[in-house]
């Protein structure tokens, strides 16, 4: 599952379904990536009836005449092994709300997506994920992980920064999956 976000009014629209944006995909590609929907009316119409609850979570944030930027991001990637939780803000004490953050992998040689998570209103953020996404053949037990911040402007997300914030807590549930708390972090 993955989380739909309109950027134009910072608000949650709610999940939709991997297979949702991959048939759209197919539909309109000029009007969804994997990363973004533009929402319009000629969208809306080209939804299939078997999407008939998203076209109507959808068509609660459509205006007339208007695109609305709809940011997507994961909830979930490949299992759910492992989290990352934390809060982002400003130097003076602010929430970042609505910033995208792209979480990696620091390898010797390549690194590893882990996925996109998008902070909510206060600033939050969680993202769960397992180990295949970034673990090479099974080597690596835990994540060296670091991430790439975006804000939103002019209808898209531009570069903030990139931070390797420390862990603030490493929990590991009795199911054995572990949790990284980054806490607040600064920018």
């Amino acid at each position: 599952m993955k989380s739909l976000i309109d950027m134009e009014n910072k608000s949650e629209i709610g999940l939709i379904d991997w297979e949702f944006i991959h048939d759209m995909q197919g539909i309109t590609p000029q009007m969804i990536t994997s990363e973004k929907i533009l929402l319009t009316e000629e969208f809306l119409v080209k939804i299939p009836r078997k999407w008939k609850e998203i076209k109507d979570k959808l068509a609660t944030h459509m205006v007339q005449g208007k695109t609305i930027h709809c940011a997507i991001a994961d909830i979930e990637n490949l299992g759910n092994e492992f989290k990352i939780r934390g809060t982002l803000q400003n130097k003076n004490e602010e929430p970042l709300d609505f910033h995208k953050i792209v979480v990696y992998d620091e390898d010797k040689f390549e690194d590893d997506y882990i996925g996109t998570v998008i902070t909510d209103k206060e600033g939050k953020f969680s993202l769960a994920f397992g180990k295949k996404t970034f673990s090479d053949f099974g080597m690596e037990s835990e994540p060296d992980i670091y991430f790439r911040i975006y804000f939103w402007k002019d209808g898209k997300f531009n570069v903030l920064t990139k931070i390797t914030p420390p862990v603030y807590e490493k929990i590991v549930t009795k199911e054995k999956h572990t949790v990284y708390d980054f806490g607040i972090i600064t920018l």
